[in-house]
């Protein structure tokens, strides 16, 4: 079957209750992203929110869903996102990794996380199209999470949809920039959201990987960088010379960038 080539994605999934919040602008845009993408036969997700020693794919064909939380409303426990897993997908994406000379692993009882379940929900919410995790791995080297990217780019050509999802700016555990509903967004937010703004839209990947170094408040807006690597990924699975597209932007809790963008 021939496959129309499709770019690659990274969305900010915000707090969990972003899966409850419709009034919100980002979920109003997760809300009618799926239309822009007729044709993709899977989805793989790689979630801030699974974290191994090296790259893992889920092989799973019922994943469950996964409430990786605590403190929030219960009605956010109950919800499920019953989309189907794909093995032969999951050992493609093992099969690419391997062949560009990296270590994996594969996992048979991993289920989906809010990182992937939250925005599928709303991205395709009739859970008819399969979906497949890659992990983020626990090192946060920038530089070796754009190469696990690069391995996976075939995928794009093959009716898979790429999709990164973390957070554009991502302040937890910096008391500096703090979240609250109501609060203002801070300078330093907005400084780093406008600097990665024009490092994605320029393609230039040396200077995103080396954003903690670069980048106006680096260590406030992305303090532990969990979330900042499903970007570099993302990026690297749309190809050689790749640019970014900003696709949405809002703000979430004051200073929780919602970013997002698409890349071919």
């Amino acid at each position: 079957m021939t496959h129309a080539s499709h770019p690659t994605l990274f969305v900010s999934h915000g707090a969990p209750t972003l899966a409850l919040e419709t009034g919100l602008p980002a979920y109003t845009f997760l809300a009618g992203l799926g239309k822009r993408y007729p044709g993709i036969s899977a989805v793989l997700c790689i979630s801030a929110h699974w974290n191994t020693p090296r790259p893992a794919v889920n092989v799973v064909t019922k994943p469950a869903t996964i409430h990786d939380f605590s403190g929030f409303p219960g009605e956010l426990y109950g919800i499920t996102y019953p989309a189907p897993g794909s093995p032969g997908i999951a050992h493609r994406v093992a099969g690419l990794v391997e062949a560009a000379g990296l270590l994996y692993d594969t996992d048979t009882g991993r289920g989906l996380d809010h990182g992937a379940w939250i925005p599928m929900m709303l991205i395709y919410p009739d859970a008819e199209i399969p979906v497949v995790q890659l992990s983020i791995q626990g090192h946060l080297d920038p530089a070796r999470h754009l190469a696990l990217g690069k391995a996976i780019a075939p995928l794009r050509h093959e009716g898979v949809l790429v999709i990164g999802s973390g957070g554009a700016v991502h302040p937890l555990g910096d008391s500096t920039l703090a979240l609250g509903e109501g609060l203002p967004t801070d300078r330093r937010a907005i400084a780093f959201n406008e600097w990665l703004n024009h490092a994605v839209t320029s393609g230039d990947s040396e200077s995103l990987i080396r954003y903690r170094e670069l980048a106006p408040s680096a260590v406030h807006a992305q303090p532990y960088p969990d979330h900042f690597m499903p970007l570099l990924v993302a990026l690297g699975a749309a190809g050689p010379g790749a640019r970014g597209t900003v696709i949405h932007q809002s703000w979430y809790w004051g200073n929780l960038g919602m970013g997002a963008y698409e890349f071919q």
